[in-house]
């Protein structure tokens, strides 16, 4: 087994609150200069400029894991991590169809552009990707599971958009792989209040939305191979396999 430093939650410049600063280019450099061997971008509602990204880790030694943040229908945020560029693209047919058609105001809320490696724009959305989609976290799940996709939930512990605040609980019956974490301290707290917590594979990541903030809170990965099975197998609890906060796992047991 290999240990491995990740950061399984990064935005683009397409997600209207991120940095127009965050390029293939800038993220693919920043992430291998901070020593990260992996990552996953995961924009709000949008998995378009997860390819590029992709592409440019692949030339210059960087795992990249498409991925995006999804808004449910009560506020909730989740990841969902694809296994193929086909369920990409599925996924992605999925959030057009759902995504409210509610006009971006740029200067309000952001741009949303995609760009090449070159930083020219490619395309713009021209809906609000803050929305909630018009769909429930278990009707979203259940089209994520559909494509063999892995489900994560969002910085769990923050007072708002993650499961917990919106729901206040985490019911089993959705079918999450994993939980995320952005504060240890908060987490901490948050584990002494809803102890189930323990039975899911717990780490933390960045939700990096500006250069500075990528590899900031990443996780230590032990796995085999930097691959999406291997992922799946972490998440599933293999016991060769590991995936936790990085220096943190003592003060988070």
């Amino acid at each position: 087994m290999n240990r491995y430093k990740v950061d399984l939650h990064i935005h683009t410049c397409l997600s209207p609150c991120g940095s127009l600063d965050m390029s293939p280019q800038v993220i693919v450099e920043t992430a291998l200069s901070r020593g990260l061997d992996a990552i996953a971008v995961t924009d709000h509602n949008s998995t378009l400029q997860c390819p590029e990204v992709q592409a440019l880790g692949k030339e210059l030694g960087l795992k990249v894991f498409p991925g995006v943040e999804v808004t449910t229908r009560e506020e909730a945020h989740c990841l969902i991590l694809f296994p193929s560029e086909d369920a990409r693209a599925a996924f992605q047919h999925y959030l057009d169809l759902h995504l409210p058609p509610i006009p971006n105001d740029t200067e309000r809320f952001g741009d949303q552009v995609w760009v090449n490696r070159r930083d020219e724009i490619v395309g713009e959305m021209p809906y609000l990707l803050l929305s909630a989609l018009d769909q429930s976290i278990n009707q979203i799940t259940a089209k994520a599971k559909a494509l063999r996709c892995l489900v994560v939930a969002a910085h769990i512990e923050r007072p708002s958009f993650s499961l917990i605040s919106q729901l206040g609980f985490i019911d089993p019956a959705i079918s999450l792989n994993a939980v995320e974490y952005n504060d240890k301290l908060r987490f901490k707290v948050l584990l002494n209040q809803h102890s189930y917590l323990h039975e899911y594979v717990c780490y933390s990541a960045s939700d990096a939305h500006y250069p500075g903030q990528i590899g900031t809170k990443p996780s230590l990965w032990q796995t085999e191979y930097l691959t999406f099975n291997d992922l799946r197998k972490t998440y599933a609890g293999d016991k060769d396999y590991s995936l936790s906060a990085s220096g943190q796992t003592d003060e988070i047991a």
